[in-house]
């Protein structure tokens, strides 16, 4: 199931100190090998499990709804989202918490992905088979339960395993998200509308089984937690409180950073998710011509997301600082949503998408590094980091529900994208409060 560990794996005491160039897991530094190893594996997943999930579920998806016949394909599309988001808000909570406290010989981390990886590509595979809304509500939803089970326990591995001298990096790797969306939508592009359609489908499917299973296999291998001492729960009750949010006292730091990413996810996701309507109702684009320019950003965003994630994420580890690089891409994102509202053009949109692609690539490279250091060091003692990490995903989860939900009300209301834009920028600028107030990260 994975690649043997470059070095002897064993566990550490829980009160040995532990400086930045030693991994938590076997109290060694990482060789460059590992080091590269585990970023090769984070950008491997990043970047197939989110081309696999815009292939299927941002593209075909909905031209499969129209293609079947539906009466409503935009009403049934928002009921599948809607229904599968509410599923994605708390299964990487609960599985990031019930990850704490496996037990096997392939690890507490490994199992989860393993089998994740299996169940969200059959998930995604299943939308080009069903016709109904009801059949593909759930499967979207089987697709979003095995799609948590790789997500949650896989940023785990940056707080188990991961030194903190090379968090940045490796947190880059992860953050190769934004690169793969721009290659699912041209990935796609070869199957909209052809006869072979649903053969896009099988290549989605096939894209985020493999995003999992090949870290799987380049990473170094997970030690065994057979014989760990992890708490098992005897009672209802004992599972119950296992599953509450973590406790604020001692966490005031995690809690801030879930409102400053939930807050800067929101605002980049209010205008980003829209460039396409944005380009008919507020340039008044045609409909050919707003696809010509969503090709072209596509374009942009992707070499500038490369940039940024390429750039931030050593940097981070370099001046070891987290706070700078991710304060940075969040004043990036606020100076390109300025540009539409003072230059009503495309090459004003093209602006915002160059700025706020470039600074969503600075934010994103160190993010889940940033969230991995202020889990509080008790938890990091009681082995139960993949409860935070897994509510710490919930707060994201909840900024990219929020997000369109926010857009629309707003530009119903006034006819408008003005406000939307003010609107993103507000919350960019409160969620850089709230990331400044944190206390013991840098």
């Amino acid at each position: 199931m994975s690649a043997p560990a470059d070095d002897a794996v064993g566990t550490i005491p829980h009160n040995m100190a532990i400086d930045d160039t030693l991994s938590p897991e076997t109290g060694k530094p990482f060789s460059k090998l590992t080091v590269f190893r585990f970023l090769a594996a984070f950008v491997i997943y990043a970047v197939l499990n989110n081309a696999a999930f815009t292939i299927n579920g941002a593209n075909l998806l909905p031209q499969h709804l129209k293609d079947v016949g539906m009466a409503n394909p935009t009403a049934a599309f928002g009921i599948i989202t809607s229904v599968t988001s509410l599923v994605s808000l708390f299964a990487g909570y609960i599985w990031g918490t019930m990850s704490d406290r496996t037990r096997s010989r392939f690890g507490k981390r490994t199992p989860w992905i393993f089998w994740g990886s299996i169940v969200a590509g059959i998930g995604l595979y299943l939308l080009g088979s069903f016709q109904t809304t009801l059949n593909l509500t759930l499967a979207y939803c089987f697709n979003t339960l095995g799609q948590n089970a790789i997500q949650t326990p896989m940023y785990a591995f940056l707080a188990d395993r991961v030194p903190k001298n090379v968090r940045g990096t490796l947190s880059a790797g992860l953050g190769a998200t934004s690169i793969g969306l721009p290659i699912g939508q041209f990935i796609s592009s070869y199957f909209l509308g052809r006869s072979y359609q649903n053969i896009g489908f099988i290549v989605g499917g096939v894209m985020i089984a493999l995003s999992g299973l090949l870290a799987l296999a380049i990473i170094p291998r997970e030690p065994s937690s057979k014989n760990a001492e992890i708490r098992q729960d005897k009672t209802i009750k004992d599972v119950l409180i296992t599953l509450l949010p973590p406790k604020i006292e001692g966490a005031h730091d995690f809690y801030k950073s879930c409102v400053g990413r939930f807050l800067i996810m929101t605002s980049y996701t209010m205008v980003m998710q829209y460039l396409l309507y944005i380009l008919e109702n507020y340039i008044g684009q045609s409909t050919i011509e707003a696809a010509k320019s969503m090709n072209r950003l596509s374009m942009f965003t992707l070499v500038v997301s490369l940039v940024g994630l390429v750039i931030s994420g050593p940097m981070s580890d370099y001046i070891k600082r987290r706070k700078v690089p991710v304060v940075t891409g969040g004043i990036l994102m606020i100076i390109g949503t300025f540009i539409p509202l003072f230059v009503k053009s495309t090459n004003g949109v093209i602006a915002y998408a160059i700025f706020a692609g470039l600074g969503y690539g600075v934010y994103l490279a160190v993010d889940g590094a940033l969230n991995m250091d202020v889990i509080p060091e008790e938890a990091k003692v009681n082995k139960n980091t993949g409860k935070y990490i897994g509510f710490s995903n919930l707060t994201n989860t909840l900024g990219l529900t929020a997000a369109p939900m926010a857009t629309s009300m707003i530009v119903t209301a006034t006819g408008s994208y003005v406000l939307a834009f003010i609107g993103s920028i507000i919350s960019t600028v409160i969620g850089i409060i709230f990331i400044l107030a944190i206390k013991n990260v840098k």
